[in-house]
């Protein structure tokens, strides 16, 4: 078998730099040999030369913005992009071990990382800010040279590799301090398509020609063609004073036929194009929770988790056997709050025999008035749990605190975020760090938008499994508890690929009114109900009058039942 070659990959800086990093999370699961070199210049000399097989550059950071000598070097030397990478960059002040800070004389970076720590910076005022070639560069110097009086702002791996103390850490003015990075080779490659390669982005290089609006009809043939536009930035040319070059990141790929349309129209308007090529858009993670796609076929573009442009088949949800959406219609029944055993085996009762699937209950209560009945905590939880166990149906319940997650997810099959917390970021993220299942439930006054943007914390955090609730919002109407959004059903339905329950108890807050709400939400093609039953509504310690009895609940079921057979036999 031959032997694969090692690809040598040039870079910019010191051992230790950041495009060192860069270079490791490309090339993660494959073994590169990574060239060193004190400018960005030399990086593309050695391009030239063949002396290096691909050439990684910074191009954008999120605090300072475009680096320009980039910009520069790739367009006079013709290079062609074949990948991205984005990676977080996090400061530090570097010196020599055993010095103090108040003995610090000079500090010494590249210019851009003392940019991006200006407000830090600034309490130095009897020190001498400098720049240099590199971060990692300026703590080589201090370790080479035995500096007592200097330090360095660079990674912490840069103190590692050359045996310096962190005097402070974090020191960015922003904590999302991001840069992009690009991996340049002299050769363009296949222009093909390559199918496992979705989302792509192209990168081009323009002139307009001279005269009014030209800008603006380039810019228009874009929208003209759906292609959407991510970055315009621009550069003046060396050798004609007032005339600019325009660079622009696109969505798609340059074999696309909205974009080769596209181009086709601007090769006309303008003096001069170059297309630095068609490459995969960074989809990994940067330091955050959201992760990668598979290995395989990516999504078809970069939306929301929660979209169908991410995702375009609808998503089931399995909660041991039972499954969840797409067709798969469930039944939640069971009573606002758990108030001791008798109550809770009596009403599962109720709720199997009549066809339910899932039982619902309170231990946790969130109540308006403090002096309502609060639920009965772990105590609840077991007896949920012991229902429905007998019953052999899986349970959900509300979690209303981070710190009641991991108790309330040792018990529960489904944790519900209930409407008072859909917009409690901080229990969002924790519950999306869970393998659970999440039922989340639209706030009383939320928007759509907010509901799915609420769904996007819990998916970022990794936990795909996410139900959608609409349970009625607050409108002037106060005959009713809340105001059904019957239309947010469809809507939903349009937008995302995650199943979309109805809870009418909550909607209504009246229980005659529950049947013919819940008929209605079957009608716009919800994927399930949650329904508050109550073997005694007369004695329910909470939302009583919303409780179905045994024979409502009966009748409900009977109702439902008969009208999805009907829609089936019709669709």
């Amino acid at each position: 078998m031959k032997e694969q070659k090692i690809l040598q990959i040039g870079f910019q800086g010191e051992r230790g730099a950041y495009s060192e990093k860069a270079i490791e999370k490309l090339f993660e699961e494959q073994v590169v040999e990574k060239a060193p070199f004190r400018t960005s210049y030399a990086v593309v000399d050695a391009l030239k030369k063949d002396k290096i097989d691909f050439g990684l550059l910074p191009i954008e950071n999120s605090i300072v913005g475009s680096i320009t000598h980039t910009y520069d070097l790739i367009m006079e030397n013709k290079l062609f992009i074949k990948k991205e990478v984005i990676i977080n960059i996090h400061h530090s002040l570097l010196a020599a071990k055993g010095v103090r800070l108040k003995e610090i004389k000079k500090i010494y970076s590249h210019p851009a990382a003392l940019a991006q720590c200006e407000v830090f910076l600034r309490r130095f005022e009897d020190v001498d800010i400098l720049p240099t070639y590199d971060t990692a560069g300026s703590a080589r110097m201090i370790k080479e040279k035995q500096l007592l009086d200097v330090a360095a702002v660079a990674s912490k791996k840069s103190a590692a590799v050359y045996g310096l103390q962190v005097l402070d850490e974090a020191i960015e003015d922003y904590p999302h301090n991001q840069t992009r990075f690009i991996l340049v080779a002299n050769e363009a490659g296949s222009e093909k398509r390559q199918e496992n390669f979705l989302p792509c982005k192209v990168s081009a290089v323009f002139d307009t020609l001279d005269q009014p609006g030209m800008l603006y009809q380039c810019l228009g043939v874009f929208e003209k063609h759906k292609v959407n536009l991510t970055q315009l930035s621009s550069r003046p040319h060396k050798t004609e004073p007032w005339k600019y070059h325009f660079f622009v990141d696109l969505e798609g790929h340059a074999a696309d036929e909205n974009l080769m349309a596209a181009f086709a129209e601007i090769r006309k308007l303008t003096g001069f194009m170059h297309i630095f090529g068609s490459y995969p858009k960074f989809e990994g993670r940067v330091d955050s929770a959201r992760s990668a796609p598979t290995k395989g076929k990516y999504p078809k573009k970069n939306g929301p988790l929660y979209s169908k442009d991410y995702k375009s088949e609808p998503s089931v949800i399995q909660v041991g056997a039972l499954k969840i959406g797409a067709g798969n219609f469930v039944m939640i029944a069971g009573p606002c709050s758990v108030e001791g055993r008798h109550q809770m085996i009596e009403t599962a009762k109720i709720v199997a025999e009549h066809g339910a699937q899932m039982l619902r209950g309170g231990a946790f209560k969130p109540r308006t008035s403090p002096y309502s009945f609060q639920g009965l905590g772990e105590e609840g939880l077991k007896l949920l749990k012991e229902a429905a166990e007998m019953y052999r149906m899986p349970f959900v319940t509300e979690v209303i605190s981070v710190e009641t997650v991991p108790l309330v997810a040792a018990y529960a099959d489904v944790l519900q975020i209930g409407a008072r917390n859909m917009q409690n970021f901080v229990l969002l993220k924790e519950v999306g760090k869970t393998n659970k299942p999440i039922l989340l439930k639209r706030g009383m006054m939320a928007t759509v938008k907010e509901l799915l943007l609420s769904a996007e914390y819990i998916l970022s955090q990794g936990n795909p499994n996410v139900i959608l609730c609409e349970r009625g919002i607050r409108t002037f109407e106060t005959a009713t508890r809340n105001t059904l959004d019957i239309s947010a059903i469809p809507l939903l339905k349009e937008l995302t690929h995650l199943p979309v329950l109805v809870d009418p108890s909550h909607a209504t807050g009246i229980s005659s009114l529950i049947e013919p709400v819940s008929k209605a939400a079957v009608a716009v093609g919800a994927d399930g109900l949650m329904v508050e039953v109550h073997f005694n509504p007369a004695t329910a310690l909470s939302d009583a009058a919303q409780a179905l009895d045994e024979r409502r609940f009966a009748s409900l079921m009977n109702s439902v039942n008969g009208m999805r057979k009907n829609m089936n036999e019709f669709s």
